[in-house]
């Protein structure tokens, strides 16, 4: 097996994908394991990551230089991306931009770009007209099919790259880990294994901050079973969630009973003296830079605004309310991000979530609140 060697043209496409980074972010934060900034991947490699929206393909544009050594990658991508009118039947977009995303798909450019940077279709279940295939009894060797393509194409020289969840995480849950991996690793033995893992915040500032944490190499002993590489891999890719002032502020938040009422500057304090916390007792646990610089009130302030419009929370003075929509679980976590953006921020913090509960028990169960139903 040898490698495949990036090409100029290869690196170019790539790099027209990065360059849309600032319609999509406001900002983008690498934090990585060591003091080498680049992300392992010897050939043959499959680099993991979760995923979380659309946005995630802009991120793969932006973690590829890191790669060490960079060669061509083989990508599992959803069925109908490549796909004729995937851009009008994914955003159903309206006015001028209809038309723009009508243009872009009548020139079938993106099927194309995708398919010459590596991304191959995948069928997910109960998606890409799978049902048919389920009742025909056709999807297990479909699905067979495409993976055994992939191992094919990682063999003829190419790295993979492979979101191990298989679907977005619209409540802001790391999603139940697939056996891809597994799958993979067991067709070849030399497989080596790397990752970086997203967060996103989208209360901080106007557009949403990427943090990408990058991992480091790891193995998978060749006595494990499908359901142990599994968690080892949602392990893996959970404890790299970055603490960022949004997840953060949303875990405080909740930690409040309903109709309580708190200082601005008592919330400050608080979330400076728990990042503090958080850095003495668990210092593997990576920090926004924005905690780490203590210089967050101007995002703070943006995080209480959108809040207010959410009708999370209220404000008088420079009082804070929380509001009982604040604490409300919705029947549905499917777009938890609209109905409850508190709760899916939280959310994200969930392999550190027994960390930070250790924090609060034995720091800041009685933080000076009022609660007004007491």
């Amino acid at each position: 097996m040898k490698p495949k060697k990036r090409t100029v043209l290869y690196d170019f496409l790539i790099k027209l994908v990065s360059l849309t980074k600032g319609m999509v972010f406001h900002s983008i934060e690498e934090n990585f394991s060591d003091t080498n900034e680049h992300l392992e991947t010897p050939y043959p490699s499959a680099i993991l990551c979760n995923h979380v929206s659309e946005a995630d393909i802009v991120s793969l544009s932006l973690v590829y230089p890191r790669l060490k050594p960079k060669i061509k990658m083989i990508i599992p991508a959803r069925e109908d991306i490549l796909k004729p009118a995937f851009l009008q039947k994914e955003f159903r977009a309206k006015g001028i931009i209809k038309w723009i995303f009508q243009f872009i798909d009548a020139t079938k450019i993106i099927p194309f770009l995708l398919r010459y940077i590596g991304a191959v279709p995948i069928k997910r279940p109960f998606r890409d007209n799978a049902r048919e295939l389920i009742k025909k009894g056709e999807l297990r060797e479909k699905v067979d099919s495409e993976w055994t393509e992939l191992v094919a194409n990682i063999k003829r020289g190419r790295n993979l790259f492979m979101f191990p969840e298989g679907t977005y995480n619209h409540d802001g849950f790391l999603n139940q880990i697939k056996r891809g991996a597994f799958y993979i690793k067991s067709k070849i033995n030399s497989l080596h294994f790397n990752s970086f893992t997203l967060t996103y915040d989208h209360l901080s500032y106007q557009k949403t901050k990427l943090y990408i944490k990058y991992g480091k190499p790891f193995q998978f002993d060749s006595d494990l079973t499908a359901d142990q590489v599994v968690r080892l891999v949602g392990e893996k890719l959970g404890k790299n969630y970055t603490v960022t002032l949004g997840n953060l502020t949303s875990f405080l938040l909740l930690k409040f009973g309903k109709e309580t009422k708190i200082k601005k500057h008592q919330l400050v304090e608080l979330v400076l003296k728990f990042k503090k916390q958080i850095e003495l007792t668990f210092p593997d646990i990576t920090i926004a830079s924005e905690l780490r610089k203590e210089n967050f009130h101007p995002q703070l302030e943006s995080i209480f605004l959108k809040l207010k419009q959410f009708k999370l929370i209220d404000w008088e003075d420079q009082t804070i309310h929380t509001k009982e929509l604040l604490y409300h679980i919705p029947k549905s976590l499917h777009n938890l991000k609209k109905s409850n953006i508190v709760l899916y921020h939280r959310n994200q913090l969930t392999a550190h979530l027994n960390h930070l509960e250790d924090i609060w028990n034995s720091q800041f169960s009685n933080p000076g609140v009022t609660n007004e139903t007491t």
